[in-house]
């Protein structure tokens, strides 16, 4: 991990000590799974930029044992290391939904490291920025869909948003503008 000090390129020290992270949790049969900013930095190849990284991750002891064996300290909410600038948080709880979902599996440096799905992924920044009215939420939103039309299973996404009427019209809108905005672009 001390090694990580000589990598200049934050985000990809993040990566990188998320797959040791990953690999001392899978010890315990932990599966730790990038989500939140972090997700998103890596759908945008760095258009997002973020400070921490969050993760889909049980509270508890063990948890807690398996960063202090990588040297970080626990600080309320947040797993750090202050000498590397890495930030670690686990705000969401295993067993979100759609963990049933695929999900993007990358390898860093020899090491797994499993991020949210693309589906699931846009999903909570629709939700934030219907519910929230956050429009920054919504300009990923729409750069999410725009850059991976092709491949988004709209099905998948209809059936999450199935219960909610403003999801469901917010992704029919988001649709409608990613066409739109590629129509005009071609």
């Amino acid at each position: 991990m001390a090694a990580l000090a000589h990598e200049a390129v934050r985000s990809r020290r993040r990566m990188v000590a998320l797959g040791i992270v990953s690999d001392r949790l899978r010890e315990i049969g932990l599966e730790p799974i990038l989500v939140g900013g972090g997700a998103l930095e890596y759908y945008t190849a760095g258009g997002h930029a973020t400070g921490d990284v969050d993760l889909a991750l049980p509270h508890g002891e063990d948890v807690d044992r398996a960063f202090a064996d990588l040297g970080f300290a626990k600080e309320g909410r947040f797993w750090i290391r202050d000498d590397l600038e890495l930030y670690f948080e686990a705000p969401a709880p295993a067993g979100l939904p759609g963990e049933d979902a695929p999900r993007t599996v990358v390898e860093v440096d020899g090491m797994k490291v499993v991020i949210i799905g693309l589906e699931d992924l846009l999903m909570d920044r629709v939700r934030a920025w219907v519910h929230w009215n956050s429009a920054e939420d919504y300009r990923w939103s729409v750069h999410l869909a725009a850059v991976y039309a092709d491949r988004l299973d709209w099905d998948y996404l209809a059936s999450r948003a199935s219960d909610n009427p403003e999801e469901r019209a917010a992704l029919q809108r988001l649709r409608e503008e990613v066409y739109r905005l590629r129509e005009g672009a071609e």
